[in-house]
């Protein structure tokens, strides 16, 4: 099952990466939970619920343009995938660089997906982050 996890994380992410956000989000539960833990300022740190991640994202689209997400790596763990992302983003109004590296957390189930958790430093503090869950 984790490899149909990680075609649904790549599909996801090629959708994301054309803007092309309906698609980029289909394949989350309605009731998904959103944990970004380096959130911009005045921005939630946990959204539930796919319109909050909606909202979520257009702020950054309104803000940035070429706004992207590169998948470098995968690590499949039971129900979670491990990515190592490279986010890169410009300012719309200010020309503002983003050019940040993550480790992100997906949690599936019913080939959806259920939880996300955003920019852990690395690897390792993401994969230590699931062995706390299980």
């Amino acid at each position: 099952m984790a490899q149909a996890n990680v075609e649904i994380l790549k599909r996801s992410n090629a959708a994301f990466n054309r803007g092309d956000r309906e698609a980029a989000f289909a394949d989350y539960h309605p009731d998904i939970e959103l944990r970004d833990l380096q959130p911009a300022p005045d921005s939630p740190g946990r959204l539930v619920g796919r319109s909050a991640v909606y909202a979520y994202w257009a702020q950054w689209e309104d803000s940035f343009a070429e706004f992207t997400a590169e998948i470098e790596q995968y690590i499949e763990v039971g129900d979670y995938v491990v990515t190592e992302t490279h986010w890169r983003a410009t300012g719309k109004d200010t020309g503002l660089q983003i050019d940040l590296r993550t480790a992100d957390v997906f949690e599936f189930a019913d080939g959806k997906i259920v939880r996300a958790t955003l920019a852990y430093e690395n690897k390792d503090q993401a994969l230590k982050a699931i062995e706390l869950a299980e």
